[in-house]
């Protein structure tokens, strides 16, 4: 990810005096696929704080991602707590948290040390307590009130796959390959949606893209869970699909990886029936979700632009969980 809003050293510590902090130097970030993250080492020698600029976000959903975060930090999720202001007063909420630069929200963050994990390092035993982690976060995020829902639901889906096959005038055609994707997951978005389940179970907080890259470990344990930038209401049983689909696919779907996963998991949070109930559905739709996803924000940006993330890594997904079935989905998993 390049670093879309540029942060000098004298915008950093106009930043960081609103914390209360004496900034001694800033190091740009090439990390995350949409926002602009920063490092600021502190005059007084006690270490860095992590700076994330949103590109994206407006001052409102930045509020209430802060919010969210306290709120899971504070039940005891490992996520760091965003730091407050020292100019706001107490019960501001999420104003509290967020300052601004070149018009965007920022928010600072205590640095938390750590290392994403490889797919090759990726163990059962980190499975589980990944899966653990991830409970951790709908227990405690059911309490949260404001969070919004997701804007990846199937009506967003279509919406994303229409602009796909009608491109905006002056737009270039696909090329051929991702057309032929394009056309494939049209028609797997219909059959998901004829398919649905009629009971739709209890909704939490959910995190949404919890891939390999947005845990940090350190010492064989997890140190932090990150970029809860597409948190919202939903299903849990959709959450623990996501990131069944993150942890435990290689060249293919590892069943001593995934049955970790959900045995950590039900270790804290035991799935209700209407979510094991849908948890093959929601597995497609996750697949779903990050194909199409992967298209738009990715396939089509101009090469060497940044992070690249490949569409047709879910789509094998995709077929490989229709080959297993709910019946061999559920079974593989144990639950």
């Amino acid at each position: 990810m390049a670093i879309l809003t540029p942060l000098s050293l004298a915008d950093a510590r106009r930043i960081g005096a609103l914390y209360g902090l004496e900034i001694a130097d800033v190091r740009g970030l090439l990390a995350g696929s949409v926002n602009s993250n920063f490092a600021l080492t502190l005059a007084d020698g006690r270490g860095q704080v992590f700076l994330r600029v949103y590109e994206e976000q407006q001052l409102a959903a930045a509020s209430r991602e802060a919010r969210m975060l306290e709120h899971l930090a504070a039940g005891g999720v490992a996520t760091p707590q965003p730091l407050r202001r020292r100019d706001r007063a107490p019960g501001s909420e999420g104003a509290a948290f967020i300052a601004e630069h070149a018009g965007k929200p920022v928010a600072l963050f205590p640095w938390v040390a750590g290392d994403s994990l490889c797919q090759a390092r990726v163990t059962p035993d980190a499975t589980r307590r990944v899966g653990s982690a991830l409970a951790r976060v709908h227990l405690v995020g059911a309490s949260f009130e404001g969070a919004s829902a997701s804007r990846f639901d199937l009506d967003g889906l279509d919406q994303r796959l229409r602009g796909l096959r009608a491109p905006a005038g002056g737009a270039p055609a696909l090329p051929a390959e991702v057309a032929a994707a394009v056309d494939e997951l049209t028609g797997r978005l219909e059959r998901i949606r004829a398919a649905t389940p009629r009971t739709s179970g209890p909704e939490t907080l959910i995190h949404g893209d919890l891939f390999r890259d947005n845990v940090l470990w350190q010492d064989g344990e997890i140190s932090a869970l990150l970029d809860f930038e597409s948190a919202s209401r939903g299903s849990a049983a959709f959450d623990l699909a996501v990131t069944m689909l993150a942890w435990c696919f290689g060249d293919d779907l590892d069943p001593a990886l995934a049955a970790a996963l959900a045995a950590g998991y039900t270790s804290v949070r035991p799935l209700a029936a209407e979510e094991r109930g849908r948890l093959f559905h929601e597995s497609l739709v996750a697949a779903l979700r990050f194909s199409i996803t992967r298209i738009t924000d990715f396939e089509l940006r101009p090469k060497g632009s940044g992070v690249y993330k490949d569409f047709r890594r879910f789509l094998a997904r995709q077929r490989t969980l229709e080959r297993l079935g709910p019946e061999g989905l559920l079974a593989l998993l144990g639950v």
